[in-house]
C-alpha cells in the first residue's frame, strides 16, 4: 500500500465541549475509526486501554500515534499487524496480553509492563516500574515475546518468565546500582533477560543463571538493535550500546540443571525419608481412607506395568550439535571417541569418508558451524574442530570398494564436483570430471586468498583426490547441449557441478569502470595481479569483499572501504583478516555512479578511489544446459531446480552445488556426498534416506559432570578429552552405578547386531526400575529418556 493510499484519522479525547471522554467512548470511537483508517493519531487525556485487540489484518497494517497523557493498559490485547507509539510516558500494564502487535512507548512505563505477553514487541524509551515482564506465556509456535527498556527495570522483573526475551540497555537507569531491580526472575522458566550494568546479585539463582551471551545471542541482540534505537528516537545511541563487553544475560536454568540444584541424585532410602514419608506424614495415601487396612507390605512405589514411565536407552538417537550443523554431517563425535581410544587412523579414515578437503576446507576456510554450535561451549570452550581438520592433511586416501562398472560424469571440477567425484569413487563407480579451467578446485584455488588458505595443503589434499584410480580427470572441456547428450548416451548420470562464476552488475552510470571481485580475486593469484591504486572501494561487504581487500592490501593498497546497502553480511575470519589491515565498513551506502575520482553515493558523498570493484555474488553461467532441465530465475540469474537428492526435471541429468544454490565450500560438499549418496543407493538397488535425526537438546545433557579448562587445548587428544559425546553414550557405566535398585545392567552386542562402532547396550530391568529417573538425571551425554510406556 503507497503512502497515498492510506487512510488517516485523528481522534480527539475531550468533547466540544472541552469535557474528558470516558475510556469507553474513546475505545468505540477508536475502534470506529480503526475499521476504516490505517493510521490513527490520538489525542489521549489519560484514557485506558488505548489500542485494545485492534488490527489482525496482515494486508493493512495499523499504527497509531498517540499524543498526550495516557491511562493503563496501552497496546493491551495488541494483535499482529499493529504498532502502537506513545510520545511521551505511560502508566500500569503496557502491552499487557499482548499478542503480536508493536507498542512503543517513547518515555517511562510504570508497574507490569508486558505482564502476560505472548508475542509482539514492547519498545520503552525510559525505565519501567515493578512486575515488568511478568507471566509471558510464549507460544514455541510463534515467535517470542520480545521487551525492550532503555533504562532499568523495578523489583520483581520477569518474575515467572516462561520464555519471553528482555533487553534492559542500563543508559540513564532510575538505579544506576541494580538495573534489574529488586529479585528479578523468580520462577522463570524460560526465556533470557539481556542486561548492561550492575545488579545487585538478588536474581533467584535456581532459576536463572548469569552468563556471557554467546555470538550467536550477541549478534541477535546486534541485529535488532538499531530498530528499537529508531523505533524510540535514539539512534544516536547504538555505539554506545553495542559494547559487547558491558553486555551480560540472565538465562533460565533447564528443568535437568534446576533438578539437580535442588537435590541431586539421592538413594531411594534418602528419598523415601525426606520426600516420600514426610508427604504423607510418615504413613500412606491410604491411611485415611482405610485406617483398619492391614498396611505391613505397601507397594508405595511401583515396578513394572504400574509405573507411568519408563527408562529409554535412546543412544545415537538424536545428532550431536556439530553432526547436525555440519552440512556434510560429520559425525565428529565417533572421530573423537575413536581418537580418546587410541585408534587415530581409524578417526581419519572416517573422517575422509565424509570429505576429500577436511584440512582446506573444514581445517581452514569454513566458518566452522560446528564449533559455532558446540554444546561444550556452555562450560568453557567449543571443541577446535579445525585442529582435527589440519591433522588429516597428508593421510592417504581411505580404499573404496572394487569397480562395478557404473560411469557418471561430472561437469565441474570444484568443490561440488570433486566432492561427488570422491564419494561415487569410494563407492566403486567410476566419476569422469569435465572442467572448463586448466586446473581442479573451482574458487577454492581460483579465489581464496593463499595466505588464508594453505597452497602447500590444498595441493597435498588435491594430490590425495587424485590418487582414487576411478576419479579421472579432464581439463579444459568447453561443454555445449550437444556434448551433454553425449555424455547422457555414454554414462549412467550426467551431474552438473559448474558452480557460479558469472558476476552481478549493477547498471549505475560508469559502471564499466568497476571490476567484478571475481575477476580480481582470479588475477590476484595469478602471475599477472591487475594494477590496485592506493584508495580501494569495495561495493558489496560479505566475506568475498573481505578476501578482496586482503588482496587490495597484498598488491599495494594503502585505504580500503567496502560499502553496503545493508549491514555487512561478512562475518568470522574473514571480516577479522580485513579489519586486522585496516579495511572500514560503511552501510547503508547506495552507489550513484562511478567516477575517475571515486565512488558517489545517492547523497552526493565522493568516497575518493582508483580503483572501484563490485563484489555483490556470482550467478551460474548456463548456456551449455539442454531444455529438459528445469530454472528458476531469481536475484538477476538461473539456478537449476532440484529435489533434496539434487534430481533434476530430466531424469539422467543431476546438480550439485552452487549451481542449484549459493552456499558456503562446505554447503557444496554436503550437497556432493547427499547425491553420490542417492546415485550409490540407486546403483546398488537399495533405498536412499538423506539425514534425518533430530537435534539432541542441551537441556538433556548433564554438564556438571564435566569441568571447565582455561586453555581450549591445541592436539587431538585435548580436543577429544574434551568432547560432551551428546547424544552417544561413553560407557562410564554412571547409570548403572546411580540406579538404586540396582535395575541397569550394561550388555555385550554380538558382532552382527553392532552398530557405528558400539557393541555394547545398556538395559533396563522392568521388575526392578522404580521410574525414579535418577539415570536420565545423570547421564552426561542425554542417553537415557523417561518416557510413557
Amino acid at each position: 500500500m503507497t503512502e497515498q493510499a492510506k487512510k488517516t484519522a485523528i481522534i480527539r479525547g475531550k468533547d466540544a465541549n472541552g469535557l474528558r471522554l470516558t475510556s469507553k467512548i474513546f475505545e468505540e470511537e477508536v475502534r470506529g475509526a480503526a475499521a476504516e483508517a490505517d493510521e490513527l493519531t490520538l489525542e489521549s487525556f489519560g484514557q485506558h486501554n488505548i489500542g485494545l485487540r485492534l488490527g489482525g489484518r496482515k494486508d493493512r497494517p495499523l499504527t497509531i500515534r498517540v499524543k498526550g497523557p495516557v491511562g493503563q493498559r496501552v497496546g493491551c490485547m495488541g494483535l499482529p499487524g499493529t504498532t502502537v507509539i506513545c510520545e511521551g510516558s505511560a502508566s500500569d500494564d503496557v502491552g499487557y496480553l499482548n499478542i503480536g502487535a508493536d507498542v512503543i512507548v517513547k518515555g517511562d512505563a510504570t508497574n507490569g509492563a508486558c505482564s502476560a505477553m505472548a508475542g509482539g514487541r514492547v519498545m520503552i524509551g525510559g525505565s519501567i516500574g515493578a512486575r515488568g515482564l511478568t507471566m509471558t506465556k510464549w507460544n514455541p509456535d510463534y515467535e517470542r515475546p520480545q521487551m525492550w527498556v532503555l533504562g532499568s527495570a523495578g523489583d520483581t522483573f520477569a518474575e515467572f518468565n516462561c520464555g519471553g526475551i528482555a533487553v534492559v540497555c542500563g543508559h540513564n537507569p532510575k538505579n544506576p546500582d541494580n538495573v534489574l531491580g529488586y529479585r528479578p526472575c523468580v520462577g522463570m522458566v524460560g526465556g533470557k533477560v539481556y542486561f548492561r550494568g550492575t545488579i545487585d546479585g538478588s536474581y533467584a539463582r535456581s532459576n536463572a543463571k548469569l552468563v556471557q551471551p554467546s555470538d550467536e545471542e550477541w549478534q541477535w541482540l546486534l541485529e535488532r538493535l538499531p530498530e528499537y534505537l529508531n523505533a524510540i528516537g535514539r539512534p544516536e545511541l547504538l555505539d554506545t550500546l553495542s559494547q559487547r563487553e558491558e553486555w551480560n544475560l540472565l538465562a533460565a536454568v533447564p528443568p535437568q540443571e534446576r533438578a539437580l540444584l535442588s537435590s541431586g541424585p539421592m538413594p531411594m532410602s534418602e528419598f523415601a525419608k525426606r520426600v516420600w514419608s514426610a508427604g504423607f506424614g510418615g504413613g500412606d495415601p491410604l491411611r485415611d481412607l482405610a485406617p483398619m487396612l492391614d498396611r505391613s507390605v505397601v507397594g508405595v512405589i511401583e515396578t513394572g506395568e504400574l509405573r507411568r514411565r519408563k527408562p529409554w536407552w535412546v543412544n545415537r538417537d538424536s545428532a550431536a550439535p556439530c553432526t547436525y550443523y555440519c552440512p556434510m554431517h560429520i559425525p565428529t563425535i565417533d572421530r573423537l571417541r575413536l581418537i580418546r581410544e587410541g585408534r587415530n587412523e581409524e578417526a581419519y579414515e572416517m573422517l575422509l569418508r565424509y570429505t576429500p578437503f577436511p584440512a582446506s576446507v573444514c581445517g581452514t576456510i569454513c566458518p566452522n558451524l560446528c564449533i559455532q554450535n558446540c554444546a561444550r561451549k556452555k562450560l568453557d570452550f567449543s571443541i577446535d574442530v579445525s585442529v582435527l581438520g589440519q591433522a588429516v592433511h597428508n593421510v592417504d586416501p581411505p580404499k573404496g570398494k572394487p569397480a562395478t562398472g557404473h560411469k557418471v560424469a561430472v561437469i565441474g571440477g570444484g568443490p561440488a564436483g570433486m566432492g561427488v567425484a570422491w564419494h561415487l569413487a569410494l563407492a566403486g563407480i567410476e566419476a569422469h570430471i569435465f572442467e572448463k579451467g586448466d586446473l581442479l578446485g573451482g574458487k577454492l584455488a581460483q579465489t581464496i586468498p593463499w595466505e588464508r588458505l594453505s597452497k602447500a595443503v590444498w595441493e597435498m589434499e588435491v594430490q590425495r583426490f587424485l590418487k582414487q584410480e576411478l576419479i579421472k580427470v579432464n581439463l579444459g572441456v568447453s561443454m555445449t547441449q550437444e556434448k551433454i547428450e553425449q555424455l547422457k548416451a555414454e554414462y549412467d548420470y550426467v551431474i552438473v557441478a559448474v558452480g557460479t562464476h558469472q558476476p552481478k552488475i549493477i547498471p549505475f552510470t560508469g559502471h564499466e569502470r568497476v571490476i567484478p571481485a571475481l575477476d580480481y580475486l582470479k588475477a590476484a593469484k595469478s602471475e599477472h595481479p591487475m594494477a590496485t591504486g592506493k584508495q580501494v572501494v569495495i561495493i558489496g561487504a560479505g566475506n568475498v569483499g573481505c578476501d578482496v581487500a586482503a588482496e587490495c592490501y597484498r598488491l599495494g593498497a594503502s585505504q580500503v572501504t567496502l560499502v553496503d546497502i545493508q549491514k555487512p553480511l561478512a562475518f568470522g575470519k574473514e571480516r577479522e583478516a580485513a579489519e586486522a589491515l585496516g579495511a572500514v565498513f560503511k552501510w547503508p551506502v547506495m552507489t550513484k555512479e562511478v567516477t575517475e575520482q571515486g565512488l558517489v553515493t545517492d547523497k552526493g558523498e565522493l568516497i575518493p578511489a582508483q580503483t572501484v570493484i563490485i563484489s555483490i555474488g556470482d550467478v551460474p553461467s548456463l548456456p551449455f544446459l539442454p531444455e529438459s532441465v528445469s530454472v528458476m530465475k531469481i536475484a538477476g540469474g538461473s539456478w537449476i531446480k532440484t529435489d533434496e537428492a539434487g534430481r533434476t526435471s530430466d531424469a539422467k541429468i543431476l546438480a550439485v552445488g552452487d549451481v542449484e544454490r549459493p552456499g558456503l565450500a562446505t554447503n557444496a560438499l554436503g550437497a556432493a556426498k547427499r547425491t553420490a549418496e542417492y546415485l550409490i543407493a540407486q546403483m546398488e538397488g537399495k533405498a536412499w534416506k538423506p539425514f534425518a535425526k533430530k537435534l539432541i537438546q542441551y537441556e538433556a545433557l548433564t554438564i556438571a559432570h564435566y569441568d571447565p579448562v582455561e586453555d581450549k587445548g591445541k592436539t587431538e587428544e585435548q580436543q577429544a578429552a574434551r568432547c560432551l559425546s551428546c547424544g552417544s553414550c561413553r560407557d562410564c557405566h554412571l547409570c548403572e552405578t546411580m540406579c538404586p535398585t540396582h535395575a541397569i545392567t550394561r550388555e555385550e552386542l554380538p558382532a552382527e547386531e553392532a552398530a557405528d562402532g558400539v557393541a555394547y547396550r545398556y538395559v533396563s530391568d522392568d521388575s526392578k526400575c522404580v521410574a525414579c529417573g535418577f539415570c536420565a538425571d545423570t547421564c552426561p551425554c542425554g542417553i537415557w529418556t523417561m518416557r510413557p510406556f
